[in-house]
Formats: structure tokens, C-alpha cells, sequence
């Protein structure tokens, strides 16, 4: 379900999606972290199987520098920080940034199952410190390279549920190669926008004494006609 809002000052109706869509994105650009840098748009055309069999590798690079997919997957999971539709999802799984979600992951069985708890702690990982860590210990090497390797391990979860690569997956395999980056995307966009996840607004002293006069007149009218 979309999540709509309206612009106090404008008035204009927004949703959540094209809201985070469009800061994360200018966040990109501002930040010197363009979409689908290096990606190569021709590097397999006309090529024989032959050709594609011995350079996978190589393909597999280029392909994974497209990050569209990965632009729309934070676009989701910072939505979903307002609508809070994963929520439960979220309390099942979620461990501490000192524990380690690999016990859980053991202890839950199933390969879908270990799929949401590696990739419930990779979200949180980045986004706790792309968006609410300090400056001081938000690009912290341990905790980046454990969202990196929580993502890794949530691909490689999936590949093992499908039987092989899916798009899921290879959004998880970048996020998990690129982490810091993304992370450093977010704390631009942070920084860049002091009310980048505030639906609220303030109100002045006059607006605010306005409507306490409106709301005291309306309780008084009830009680009359009660």
C-alpha cells in the first residue's frame, strides 16, 4: 500500500517512495557516487556463448555495477522506517550490532528463514550507520565489514532457496561489495537535509495559541450540545 503525505507549505500530495527516492538520489550525485558508474552498456553485445563462458567473470562485474535495483531497494527500506510494514518481521530477527546474527540464522533451520535474518541485520546495519550513528564511529571497520558480510550472507541464502542467482540476490551481492559506500550515501543525505525524515512541522507561538483557541471553542460547542 502506498503511503501518501502533504506538503504543508505547498500543498502538493507525495508518497513516501518518491520522497526518499528523490534525496537519496540527488544524495548520490552530491556525494560523487553517480548511479551505474563504470557500467559498460554494449560489454556483451554480439557476443557468442563461447566468448560469454570464458569471461563470466568479467560480466559479472560489469553487470553488478548497475545499481538501479539497489536505488530502489533503500528507496523501500527507508519508506518502510515511516510505514513500518517489516515491523514484525524486524522484532523477529533483529540481534544487537554486537551479537552475531549467524547464531540466529543456525538456530531458525530453514534457508528462506536465514535469508530474513541476514538481510533484517544487513538493512539495520546500514541504515544505523548511514543515518543515526555519529560522525565519530559511523564508518566504524568492524561494523562495516559485518553489514557487508550480512548482506553477502543473505545472497548467498537466496542463491541456495532458488537454486542460483536471482535479482535479489545480486541487489544483496552489491550491497554487500559497495557497503561503505552506501553507507556514506545516506550520511550525505543525513547531513544534507535536517528534517530528512521529519512529518511533522513547528508551529509558531500565534499558530499555536490559534489553535488552542479553536480546540477550546470546539470542546465548549460539544459540551453544549451534550
Amino acid at each position: 500500500m502506498v503511503e501518501k503525505f502533504i506538503h504543508l507549505d505547498t500543498g502538493d500530495i507525495e508518497t513516501t517512495e518518491s520522497l526518499f527516492s528523490d534525496r537519496f538520489l540527488r544524495a548520490r550525485i552530491e556525494s560523487g557516487y553517480p548511479s551505474n558508474e563504470g557500467l559498460d552498456l554494449i560489454f556483451e553485445k554480439n557476443r557468442d556463448f563461447k566468448w560469454r563462458e570464458h569471461n563470466w567473470g568479467e560480466i559479472k562485474d560489469n553487470q553488478l555495477k548497475y545499481d538501479e535495483d539497489v536505488n530502489q531497494y533503500i528507496t523501500l527500506i527507508l519508506s518502510d522506517l515511516v510505514q513500518g510494514r517489516s515491523q514484525s518481521l524486524t522484532n523477529k530477527y533483529l540481534v544487537s550490532m554486537e551479537a552475531d546474527a549467524g547464531q540466529m540464522a543456525i538456530k531458525v533451520g530453514e534457508r528462506s528463514k536465514k535469508f530474513f535474518v541476514y538481510r533484517v541485520n544487513a538493512d539495520y546495519f546500514l541504515l544505523n550507520l548511514g543515518l543515526f550513528r555519529s560522525e565519530k564511529n559511523a564508518l566504524n571497520d568492524a561494523y562495516i565489514d559485518k553489514g557487508g558480510f550480512y548482506y553477502s550472507s543473505a545472497a548467498s541464502s537466496l542463491k541456495k532457496v532458488f537454486g542460483g542467482r536471482s535479482t535479489l540476490s545480486d541487489t544483496m551481492e552489491k550491497l554487500s561489495c559497495q557497503f561503505v559506500k552506501y553507507v556514506r550515501i545516506l550520511r550525505h543525505m543525513k547531513n544534507s537535509d535536517s528534517n530528512f525524515m521529519s512529518f511533522h512541522f513547528k508551529l509558531s507561538n500565534l499558530e499555536v495559541e490559534k489553535l488552542e483557541r479553536t480546540l477550546t471553542e470546539e470542546s465548549a460547542k460539544k459540551k453544549l450540545k451534550i
